[in-house]
């Protein structure tokens, strides 16, 4: 039994590691698309004021339509994009990871669209002489540079960003044959590829920056003993579900569990045979509680919970009856309590949020029932008596 034991905590301390890498990436891209989402009000600006100034550059050597309707698609997909970008903001607010990344499929989509108009310039607005095409070839060069610094925490954005401009532009180039406009598409050449390596190492550095200080937050809040979240973890994912359950107007479960006479069984095995105990609770807290959604923390000395999101009554019920059924299986040794092995009391509360109501008095319904279990004999499941309560 004790090798069963030791070989699933280690595929849940894997398990955790994976998870915790999969949460850093979420952040990582969650963040770059806010910081996009910011910036987008301008860029969008940008792309309509840089397309107007070529229009007026070209107006007298470029057919009107021409012109007017390619600015036109250009101020199109200008907005398009900044409606998406918006929505997808809105949107991003405790999003699943599979949304997050929906949401940048779909804004990398939007970016591709808008740098195909630029690219489609150069057939349908190309002008006849050298020195408006040296004019639209530089302005293009600008919209490849612009998207350089506006993506670069978009490290594959920007590859597909910047070719569907400069390939058309070089072939344009390349097939006018002469010597200045063969100078030119080399230049954008050499340009275009600087950047993206540029580019690149810079998406690197930022986003290396962003791992490691998403990695120092996650360890502020995990418990180092446990590796479970510690009180500081809890408190903040508590919250958040809370909102999270208000706005899907969903039921929410708290565990708030406590390891029977641990004072004394530290006393009589001594503190690190204690310790040992309880990471023991830990990871079968952790197989017990094992949705993706549900919360594992370790918010006291040998004081548990588990939050779990979507959750009601019945369902907290089983899942406080599953862990005390696998801490009685697991028979960890207690000479000094009447069962003689490791046992705990657990309160239990379930609330479907509302505005009016707030996690701390939540939190503080728990904890009473979790007293009147310890109260009532220990190693028992007492559910909290209030009017929060769904009973």
């Amino acid at each position: 039994m004790a090798t069963k034991h030791n070989f699933s905590g280690s595929q849940l301390s894997e398990a955790n590691t994976d998870e915790k890498d999969v949460q850093i990436q979420h952040q990582i891209l969650t963040e770059s698309l806010t910081f996009f989402n910011r910036a987008m009000p301008s860029v969008a600006l940008g792309h309509v004021v840089a397309g107007s100034v070529i229009v007026v550059a070209l107006h007298d050597v470029v057919p009107a339509l021409n012109l007017y309707a390619w600015l036109g698609a250009l101020i199109c997909v200008s907005f398009v994009r900044l409606g998406a970008t918006m929505l997808a903001a809105r949107r991003l607010m405790d999003a699943p990871v599979k949304k997050v990344q929906n949401w940048s499929n779909i804004l990398t989509a939007c970016n591709l669209a808008q740098t195909c108009i630029w690219g489609a310039s150069v057939f349908l607005i190309w002008p006849g002489d050298i020195a408006h095409r040296a004019v639209l070839v530089t302005a293009l060069a600008g919209i490849i540079a612009a998207g350089g610094t506006m993506l670069v925490l978009h490290r594959h954005s920007f590859a597909i960003y910047c070719l569907p401009i400069a390939i058309p532009a070089v072939i344009q180039l390349a097939l006018s044959g002469t010597r200045l406009e063969i100078i030119l598409a080399v230049l954008l050449v050499s340009y275009s590829g600087l950047l993206i390596i540029s580019v690149n190492r810079l998406s690197n550095v930022f986003l290396d920056g962003l791992r490691i200080r998403f990695l120092m937050q996650a360890e502020s809040r995990t418990d180092a003993l446990t590796a479970l979240a510690n009180r500081r973890g809890f408190d903040e994912s508590l919250r958040s579900i809370w909102q999270q359950s208000i706005r899907a107007q969903q039921p929410m479960g708290l565990l708030i569990i406590d390891v029977d006479r641990f004072k004394t069984y530290n006393d009589y095995y001594g503190h690190p045979q204690g310790d040992i105990a309880l990471k023991k609770v830990g990871e079968l807290l952790l197989e017990v509680a094992s949705r993706s959604t549900d919360m594992c923390a370790r918010i006291g000395g040998e004081e548990f919970a588990v939050i779990m999101p979507a959750t009601n009554l019945e369902g907290s019920r089983q899942v406080a009856e599953d862990f005390q059924e696998a801490l009685t299986n697991a028979r960890i040794p207690h000479r000094k309590c009447d069962r003689g092995f490791l046992s705990v009391s657990i309160g239990l509360n379930v609330i479907t949020p509302e505005k009016s109501s707030t996690p701390d008095l939540f939190m503080l319904e728990t904890d009473k029932a979790l007293y009147e279990a310890k109260e009532s004999g220990r190693n028992k499941i007492c559910v909290a008596r209030s009017k929060t309560s769904d009973e």
